[in-house]
């Protein structure tokens, strides 16, 4: 049986970040990449580990073949930079919680009212085990609508918060 990680090895090609460019076409909402001579259009860029590897992207072409990989868009040219996470903020939607506001549990799941980086929403989580996830210091909530959100610290959370969330924990 092979591992996931020697599927990687020998089946996706690596780009070096520095090598490669991305460019936005509004005009087809559509993101073009180039390496080594050669333009792909309409790519589409998969994080496969949003969270816990979210610098890590998977280039799909229209055909649903994998191009390659980039382990770090960290290293693009800031325009190409830019044009791919403007495509994948709009995939990959997940509000960064900055406070808890509230939770009230009503019997059947959990009403949260949170502040986030896009502000204040109300969200419902059917249970502990199916919607709280810990990954050291962070916490991930799953909704009952499959949203995403993010704790990306409890440690820094403000002290109503902890108190709140603890409702879940």
């Amino acid at each position: 049986m092979t591992s996931i990680r020697e599927f990687v090895k020998t089946s996706l090609r690596f780009a070096d970040p520095r090598k490669v460019r991305f460019e936005y076409d509004r005009f087809h909402d559509s993101l073009n990449f180039y390496v080594d001579g050669m333009v792909y259009k309409n790519v589409e860029p998969v994080k496969p580990f949003p969270l816990s590897a979210p610098y890590y992207v998977i280039l799909r072409v229209e055909s649903g073949k994998d191009l390659c990989v980039i382990r770090d868009i960290r290293g693009l040219d800031e325009s190409s930079r830019k044009a791919l996470e403007y495509v994948l903020d709009r995939k990959y939607f997940i509000p960064v919680i900055r406070r808890v506001l509230d939770i009230t549990y009503t019997g059947e799941f959990f009403v949260c009212k949170v502040e986030t980086d896009k502000g204040v929403r109300t969200f419902k989580l059917r249970g502990r085990r199916r919607s709280v996830f810990k990954m050291d210091d962070k916490i991930v909530l799953f909704d009952m609508d499959e949203n995403i959100y993010l704790i990306e610290s409890y440690e820094k959370l403000d002290p109503k918060s902890k108190e709140e969330l603890m409702k879940l924990l």
